[in-house]
């Protein structure tokens, strides 16, 4: 059995010696991708604790819950002080970055304590269940199941073999899919076909992020990094048989639906 504090022995001995605490965040109404994309809410919430969980602490090893028992290392951090302030406690917590390659892919069995959300690091040998992938962002949850921010977009495009079931699925499938404007409601509809499918069509968005169209541009003029406000999902698939002309009436009856001419962000 490999375990949790062989593989952080490997990396660095900056914990030998030291009072290091688990802990592992898990909601349950959050699904584990989603409770990564917004890191620095998670650090915030780590920060402030009802109770002194963190007492006669140097560092904390810090877990996100996935499925069943698992949980992937979200950071190693320093407990450089903290603040009694309007009923809670408020640490000061310094990411050690020795360990950041193992963030977000160190998956281990948490065990069947999983109620006990803190615990001694040196007390509990912690199975390391895998290693996810450089760049893994996830398992494939399904063609209509998900909406992408563009960062994970990028990583998607960027690492192809760590994500191989995206890719799989995406550049198998025609379809008409959406760019949300998450700042303003609006809406991009547009359609993907012939090879590689949706996957070659969205990779261009991931290295251009425009993919040529003239609402996208005129935002990114205004505003270089406007594209960190997009949103990707996809609305319908199509069959593989299908005409061009076919693809086209169904892409219209969506930016009618939707109102993406008159109100959002298609030019024809």
């Amino acid at each position: 059995m490999i375990t949790l504090q062989q593989i952080l022995r490997s990396q660095s001995s900056i914990l030998d010696d030291k009072r290091v605490k688990l802990v592992r965040h898990k909601d349950s109404r959050i699904e584990y991708r989603d409770l990564l994309k917004n890191k620095d809410t998670l650090l915030e919430y780590q920060k402030e604790q009802a109770k002194h969980v963190f007492k006669d602490c140097d560092y904390i090893v810090s877990f996100v819950g996935m499925e069943r028992k698992q949980s992937v290392l979200f950071g190693v951090f320093k407990v450089a002080g903290h603040v009694f302030k309007n009923g809670h406690y408020c640490y000061d917590l310094e990411q050690i970055h020795e360990f950041d390659d193992l963030a977000d892919r160190l998956v281990i069995d948490w065990g069947q304590n999983a109620i006990a959300w803190h615990q001694w690091y040196h007390l509990q040998q912690k199975r390391v269940v895998q290693l996810l992938p450089s760049g893994y962002v996830g398992a494939f949850p399904g063609l209509l199941n998900f909406v992408l921010e563009f960062n994970e977009l990028k990583t998607l495009t960027d690492n192809p073999d760590a994500n191989h079931e995206w890719k799989d699925h995406l550049s198998s499938i025609n379809g008409i899919y959406m760019i949300l404007d998450n700042k303003t409601g609006s809406q991009y509809i547009g359609s993907a076909n012939g090879k590689d499918g949706v996957w070659q069509r969205w990779r261009e968005y991931a290295l251009n992020y425009t993919g040529g169209n003239k609402e996208l541009i005129a935002l990114l003029k205004s505003d270089p990094q406007y594209y960190r406000h997009f949103k990707y999902s996809v609305l319908q698939t199509l069959p593989s048989n299908i005409t061009q002309k076919e693809i086209v009436a169904i892409e219209n009856l969506y930016k009618e639906k939707l109102g993406s001419k008159t109100h959002g962000l298609n030019a024809n």
